[in-house]
């Protein structure tokens, strides 16, 4: 089966006063943060490209991103789009 160049999924950045940026991935179980928006969506992306690397390689399933829309959030959250090239990161494996 191939696999995807690229995965776009939503992320859920939350911004708490004097706290680091935390980033949730909803429909992967899994989260990181950063330091600023830069450093959160940097972050987020390795994450990603990370996970589903583990996931092919693992063979495991591979979810259905929930649509941005759809995504729900608080009012100290917003919902954002990353993706990750997939060819650069199985090349650095």
């Amino acid at each position: 089966m191939k696999r995807p160049d690229r995965y776009c999924y939503p992320a859920v950045f939350a911004y708490d006063q004097d706290q680091e940026i935390a980033v949730v991935f909803p429909d992967l179980d899994c989260a990181t943060s950063g330091t600023d928006d830069a450093d959160a969506l940097l972050s987020a992306r390795e994450l990603l490209g990370c996970v589903m690397y583990g996931r092919e390689e693992d063979g495991e399933d591979i979810p259905d991103p929930t649509p941005l829309a759809e995504v729900q959030v608080a009012d100290n959250e917003r919902a954002v789009l990353i993706d990750v090239y997939m060819p650069s990161i199985r090349l650095a494996q």
